[in-house]
């Protein structure tokens, strides 16, 4: 190895596990091999760029060919094999099915998904595919090419939009050298289990699975307040039974109606990070994407499960700063807070720091405020070119299909909630709540075609009195804990037999 190459080696970041003199050496050998190319040798490495679960650097070889690999960034305790192999079969299945003729992903060389190679990681051979990261934020773009962005990435979900001929919702693998529905794999390389035949089976054991949890950790337990050892955030058994029985009662309501049945391929992370164009395309105001990559945790879904708009477009309730009426429980992944408003700018909080090439001084919010209410009217505009491209790519002129992003709301929250732990019910237990008692107010029945909307925030209470008698001590009392808004602490609220 060069004096050279073991130079650019010191420099590279990467995970303190893994060897980059190995992922020279296992590249060299397989283009070695594959281009019958014995005195092949690597000439550079160079960094592509690093995510959250894997960093990407560029090999060059004495011949001028070129490749990417990937080595991921999860240590052994955290990784998943099969979650990597779903990951790699699925980029197969969008190059191989025909199903997806405008969406380009890199060709696969070469997987090894375990830590006793000679790189001490995970790692994937791939082709290296021409093109840049169009930004890092959508602030770093002028209007006419964030317009552009927004054409795109439209264009690429309702690509992902077209039917596939399978059965059950999952994540994708390979059987026999036929591409099959699997376990299904979360972003996080978590497996839900699966595969399923409905949502319904997928939230019902995901339901099972937090009993299962809370009878295997909290039996021992003997008063009404769960130690922090077991629970964080706070919570307590008849909390938690309360919102396992409400979710439970709310999973037939939840399932939509017909029109935004069909299974489709979801990409959960489309982002200016996973999107690569063309360079001389920029400027032109017709952006050409060259390729769409990482697809971990890519899933099989009912087409209203796949309605989360691209994270550059999201928003969050407490960025900038906490938008005036934001309520900490309506901190969703799935649906975006809608800045469409900022308040009086003589109210905002007062703060301090430094920006780029400026000395500490008060922070101007104004552009990142700008920024965030520009997303609400960005999204509008790629709902608007998701419902043309729909028609344009498939011929499919469904009018809810058509509107799905905006009607998904709370679809994508139940199945959130459902699916990310009782953590996650406390965090949420207002909404959870007061959607059982609206639901149960407005009469709404099971299969019904009616679709379940309505705001973005909840703002006032319709939860039905309940006379509980059993406060006059004719039966055993069981108190009923809940987090105090103004205090944190956890105080009774009410009783129950």
């Amino acid at each position: 190895m060069s004096p050279e190459l073991q130079k650019q080696i010191s420099k590279l970041k990467k995970s303190e596990w893994v060897n980059l003199h190995g992922l020279i050496d296992c590249a060299t050998t397989y283009l070695a091999s594959s281009l019958e190319l014995p005195d092949l040798s690597c000439d550079s490495i160079s960094f592509l760029g690093r995510g959250t679960y894997n960093t990407v650097y560029k090999l060059e070889f004495s011949d001028n060919s070129r490749l990417a690999a990937s080595v991921s960034n999860l240590d052994e305790e955290y990784f998943d094999p099969e979650a990597k192999r779903s990951e790699i079969e699925t980029m197969k299945y969008v190059r191989e099915s025909g199903l997806y003729p405008d969406i380009p992903v890199p060709k696969i060389f070469a997987l090894e998904a375990n830590f006793t190679n000679l790189v001490c990681a995970p790692y994937v051979l791939m082709e290296l595919i021409p093109g840049r990261a169009l930004a890092d934020d959508l602030r770093e773009l002028t209007r006419t090419q964030q317009i552009s962005y927004v054409k795109s990435i439209a264009r690429l979900q309702a690509s992902l939009s077209k039917p596939v001929p399978f059965d059950q919702i999952g994540s994708i693998k390979v059987c026999d050298g036929q591409h099959v529905v699997g376990p299904l794999m979360t972003l996080t390389q978590k497996c839900l289990g699966g595969p399923y035949k409905s949502m319904e089976d997928l939230w019902r054991a995901e339901l099972e699975d937090q009993m299962s949890d809370a009878l295997r950790k909290w039996c021992n337990v003997e008063t009404d307040f769960l130690a922090p050892q077991y629970c964080s955030p706070l919570c307590t058994p008849q909390m938690f039974a309360e919102l396992f029985q409400l979710l439970s009662s709310l999973i037939p309501h939840f399932q939509p109606p017909k029109s935004y049945l069909p299974l489709v391929l979801h990409h959960p992370d489309i982002a200016f990070r996973n999107i690569l164009v063309d360079e001389s395309s920029i400027s032109s105001g017709e952006l050409k994407i060259t390729g769409l990559i990482d697809w971990g945790g890519a899933q099989i879904l009912p087409l209203m499960f796949t309605a989360k708009y691209p994270d550059d477009l999201r928003t969050i309730g407490y960025y900038p700063f906490t938008r005036p009426g934001w309520e900490k429980n309506e901190d969703w992944y799935t649906v975006p807070c809608d800045w469409t408003a900022a308040g009086d700018s003589s109210q905002w909080p007062i703060a301090y720091g430094s920006g780029p090439g400026s000395g500490p001084g008060l922070i101007d919010y104004g552009p990142k405020v700008h920024g965030v209410i520009s997303k609400f009217y960005l999204r509008a505009y790629f709902n608007a070119c998701y419902a043309e491209e729909m028609c344009a790519l498939h011929g499919d002129t469904d009018l809810a299909r058509a509107t799905v992003f905006r009607d998904a709301t709370y679809y994508m929250k139940f199945h959130e909630v459902v699916c990310t732990g009782w953590r996650n019910w406390v965090r949420h237990k207002t909404w959870i709540r007061e959607t059982y008692w609206r639901l149960r107010t407005a009469g709404h029945g099971i299969g019904s075609e009616g679709l379940i909307t309505g705001p973005n925030i909840y703002t006032e209470s319709v939860q039905e009195p309940v006379r509980d008698l059993s406060v006059y001590g004719e039966y055993p009392v069981a108190i009923v804990y809940d987090e105090d808004p103004m205090t944190s602490e956890i105080v009774p609220v009410a009783y129950h037999v």
